[in-house]
This record gives structure tokens, sequence and C-alpha cells, in this order.
């Protein structure tokens, strides 16, 4: 069975930041399953623009466990799609949040975050904790 990818929102990484147990637990287990970790590079730039002086070493070490997405041309477009679709429902939506939604369509991971309802897009999966993970 192949490792799932799983793209972690700023969210939860904020979460893994301020060392709440269930979050820490959770990226153990996937951790140990061999899960396919990703951030795009809006998370870390949401991090980076956030962080108080001196957490600057352990916010590095806790990025370090995750491959950074960059930004494209190609990804670009997808959002172009995606922001469509919502329009075309009536959501609102961000700039930020469509252009992650795209990072995980387009690289394959599930979409692991606290705020479903702000990335409901076409094709889009989600990350679903477990008790287990």
């Amino acid at each position: 069975m192949a490792a799932n990818r799983i793209l972690f929102d700023t969210p939860v990484l904020i979460d893994l930041l301020e060392r709440r147990p269930r979050a820490i637990a959770r990226l153990r287990v996937l951790a140990d399953q061999g899960a396919k970790l990703a951030v795009s590079i809006l998370s870390v730039a949401e991090i980076y623009s956030s962080i108080k002086p001196g957490e600057e070493a352990r916010t590095a070490r806790l990025l370090d466990l995750f491959d950074v997405i960059p930004l494209s041309v190609d990804l670009a477009r997808k959002t172009r799609e995606l922001v469509a679709a919502r329009r075309k429902l009536g959501r609102e939506y961000t700039l930020d949040d469509m252009l992650i939604a795209a990072t995980a369509i387009e690289f394959g991971y599930m979409l692991y975050t606290t705020n479903r309802k702000d990335f409901e897009t076409p094709r889009l999966t989600f990350f679903t904790p477990t008790n287990q993970s």
C-alpha cells in the first residue's frame, strides 16, 4: 500500500508549533507510517510572518520535516479553475486557500486542515485523522 501524501495547512502547523499534544501525536504516527508530508510555500510564509523573536530555530526545525512545494504558473492556472468553481457556487474564497487547494490537487496530496469549508473544491480530498493517526 502506498504511503499517504499529506499537505499540511497553516492552522495545523500552528497547532504543532504551539505543541498541542494531539497534533504532535498525529505527526509522529504519520511519520512512523512513512507518510509523505508537505507544505505549500504560502504556509511557510504565513508561519514565518507570524512568529515571535526567538522562535526561528524551533520553527525551522518543524518545517524541515516537510517538503516545501513552491508556486508555479501551473498552480496559478489550477487556482483560476478553483476560483471559478467557487464563484459559480456563490462561495467565498481567499486566494491563499485556493492556491493551497490547487497545490494539493496538482501534486496528489490530501489536505490536512481544520477549515474544510474554506477549501471545498472539485477533486480535492481531505486527510481525516483517526484515533491511530
